[in-house]
């Protein structure tokens, strides 16, 4: 962790990276927030922290331990702690939010429901379940990204090479225990979604917006984007949300505030690697 500011007024921020991928995931945002002075902490959480190029089983439980740690070191350097979160590292957000004073949460891609599951006629646990019977891992896919040049540069980002199913079995486990603990979640939460996001459903952030006891709340869907919104084409206006969220508006130096109208206009969300 990076103490980059000695000003305790403004927001220390918890950076928690997806399933299956790592703080590159967000490295972008990472770097602007450095940039803009606040002290940053982007764990690598359990199992992610390997040679690869298997991906090891771990759980949400270990995830979460990992999270609250980082939490407390930044809260007890001084001043409000802001969490945000990536997919997996969203809803884990989430669940610490329902037990730390998070002062605020940005939450990108946040996986509450697989893309696509609909269309099985299986809960996601049973039928990862039974794959999981024969195929414990599964090979990566391509990153989620809808540009191709960023694409073919992220491909050699991970050491891991396969998917660990024991691990996507606990972050489906740690969806249902965060469900119902959304409507008691008080912090200010910026929801932000790719419209063509092939990993998470996107009706998870709209049923997030929807069910948070947040009294202030936004979801800004970017169009253009798959999963890895950070690190595809639509970033920057991503990370200039963020940073407006956190920092106020027109004010990098400012306290925590609303985000403008220009960080991303309402759309359609019809529509990575495995990174959830």
């Amino acid at each position: 962790m990076a103490d980059r500011t000695g000003d305790h007024a403004r927001p220390s921020c918890l950076v928690l990276h997806g399933l299956g991928g790592g703080p590159y995931e967000l490295a972008p945002l990472i770097d602007a927030l450095g940039v803009a002075g606040l002290r940053v902490a982007a764990p690598v959480l359990p199992g992610h922290d390997g040679p690869g190029p298997t991906m090891p089983g771990s759980t949400w439980r270990e995830w979460s331990a990992s999270a609250a740690l980082a939490f407390d070191a930044l809260a007890a350097e001084g001043g409000p702690v802001a969490v945000v979160g990536f997919s997996t590292g969203a809803t884990l957000a989430l669940e610490l939010a329902s037990r730390r004073p998070a002062a605020a949460l940005v939450l990108l891609a946040p996986f509450l429901a697989i893309r696509h599951a609909r269309l099985i006629p299986l809960r996601p646990s049973a039928y990862l379940g039974l794959i999981g019977r024969w195929m414990p891992d599964l090979p990566r896919r391509p990153p989620a990204v809808a540009d191709r040049q960023i694409r073919r540069g992220l491909a050699s980002a991970s050491r891991f090479r396969t998917f660990s199913l024991a691990a996507g079995l606990s972050a489906l486990e740690l969806i249902e225990r965060v469900k119902p603990l959304v409507p008691a979640i008080r912090a200010p939460t910026l929801i932000l979604q790719g419209g063509r996001d092939s990993v998470v459903d996107p009706i998870g952030a709209a049923w997030l917006l929807g069910h948070l006891g947040s009294a202030r709340k936004e979801l800004i869907r970017f169009p253009g984007s798959d999963h890895l919104l950070a690190l595809d084409s639509e970033g920057a206006r991503v990370i200039e949300a963020a940073l407006a969220f956190l920092l106020g508006p027109g004010d990098r130096g400012g306290e925590i505030g609303q985000v403008p109208p220009s960080g991303g206009a309402p759309g359609p969300c019809d529509a990575p690697e495995l990174s959830v």
